[in-house]
């Protein structure tokens, strides 16, 4: 890890190179005195052929430092088989050049992991543990790695309730998967993608079932649906947002509810002169941001960024001999959760009031 603070005035630009790709990275210290957090290096990995080598290298990084504030340590094989551990992983190149690499984990890692006995869904044990032995058989580089590999992801499970009869069935399932996986794989790069609520096990088996026997390329994602928690709690009450804005011209035109509410359809009524025109709209931001869009058309009618913006043309051509600010009222209509949701309530909300102000050409 590269840590550059401040210790004695200096400017000085240190320069390293990856022993592999080439590439050269600087750190700079400014002259002041100030303390400072370049970037961190963590976990880099080099080969070299022998110790003394691998230590000569650290040696040279060090070197680029002036203060000495560079420490690199360097890990040696630490077990009679000469792996290495790097992150999760062991690593050995052995006398003909071969790269061999396997699971690892800290022997100081406690080893916990989601318990059988959890009250989460079975599916979700059985995704956790499919996950587990995935990064076993990713990080290996043969079989005889990728068994020594699974043996270790055995012993953290057994070691958190699960049972060998357990294992083996998910591990039957895992390579059943793997096998439709790879014959349904050029289907699924060109596959749609089905959101379904998620009920339980057994209608979720169901969904999965009848898409694989159909053979479409469609992947099920299901989402759950609210809690009983969801609606009777709530987990940051002090979040909610409120106007911070003196004299907010958007919470005086509201007849409702908050400037900062987002994902609205809104209705715009001209009052000037007992003046009934209207317009309506969506949009996600926050109510004040489209408003204060509105606004500003209306109070600058004449303007040439603003000439075909519908509030701008009613006072162009309906209020010519208006002064002062714009007189509008504003009504929250509704509230979507999406994008389409949102644009479905907007479309009926036009579609039964018929606004007389309007710059959407479809309807």
């Amino acid at each position: 890890s590269w840590i550059v603070h401040g210790n004695q005035p200096c400017t000085y630009t240190s320069y390293c190179q990856d022993v592999e790709t080439g590439k050269t990275f600087h750190l700079r210290r400014p002259e002041d005195n100030t303390a400072h957090l370049q970037q961190v290096y963590d976990d880099l990995n080099g080969a070299t052929t022998n110790r003394r080598k691998a230590q000569q290298l650290c040696n040279l990084i060090e070197q680029q430092d002036p203060d000495k504030l560079f420490k690199l340590t360097v890990d040696y094989p630490d077990n009679q088989h000469n792996f290495v551990p790097f992150l999760n992983t062991e690593i050995k190149i052995d006398s003909d050049g071969i790269v061999h690499s396997r699971l690892y984990r800290k022997p100081q890692k406690k080893p916990l992991t989601l318990h059988y006995n959890s009250h989460h869904t079975t599916r979700t044990k059985n995704a956790t543990v499919e996950s587990m032995y995935n990064t076993a058989e990713a990080v290996s580089n043969n079989r005889e790695n990728e068994k020594y590999s699974e043996k270790m992801i055995d012993k953290l499970l057994i070691n958190n309730g699960y049972t060998d009869r357990v294992l083996e069935t998910i591990k039957n399932k895992r390579k059943r998967r793997k096998r439709i996986n790879q014959n349904v794989q050029n289907k699924d790069q060109d596959g749609a993608i089905l959101k379904l609520p998620y009920v339980n096990e057994a209608t979720s088996r169901k969904y999965r079932d009848a898409v694989r026997h159909s053979g479409l390329p469609i992947k099920i994602v299901e989402k759950p649906g609210r809690k009983l928690k969801d609606l009777l709690t709530d987990s940051r009450p002090l979040d909610k947002k409120s106007c911070t804005t003196s004299n907010c011209r958007t919470c005086s035109a509201l007849t409702d509810g908050e400037c900062t509410t987002t994902n609205t359809v809104y209705h715009i009524t001209c009052e000037v002169d007992n003046c009934t025109e209207n317009y309506g709209g969506e949009t996600y931001r926050p109510l004040k941001c489209r408003f204060d869009e509105h606004y500003r058309s209306a109070a600058n009618p004449t303007a040439k960024s603003y000439e075909d913006k519908p509030l701008a043309k009613h006072y162009r051509e309906s209020h010519p001999q208006h002064t002062g600010p714009p007189k509008l009222k504003l009504q929250i209509v509704d509230r979507g959760t999406s994008l389409i949701n949102r644009k479905i309530k907007e479309a009926r909300f036009l579609v039964e009031n018929k606004p007389t102000l309007k710059d959407k050409t479809e309807l």
